[in-house]
């Protein structure tokens, strides 16, 4: 099991810089809407891949307790 908590703590490192790095293109005033969209689509898969592994390892974590 502590092999998962590492997992789940590096997973939210990489959340939180990828949610940085999604304001960064936000507030970047040069670049426009259209822009925008396109640099921040494969942030927003990135960002549901490591969702979804976190949902797996709190459910594999689950099944081990019991």
């Amino acid at each position: 099991m502590g092999i998962n908590k590492k997992y789940k703590e590096c997973m939210n490192e990489l959340l939180k810089d990828l949610e940085n790095e999604f304001m960064k293109i936000l507030s970047n005033p040069k670049l426009d809407k259209k822009q925008k969209n396109l640099l921040t689509k494969p942030l927003v898969t990135k960002k549901q891949i490591l969702l979804n592994t976190l949902d797996a390892l709190n459910l594999v974590d689950k099944e081990s307790e019991k």
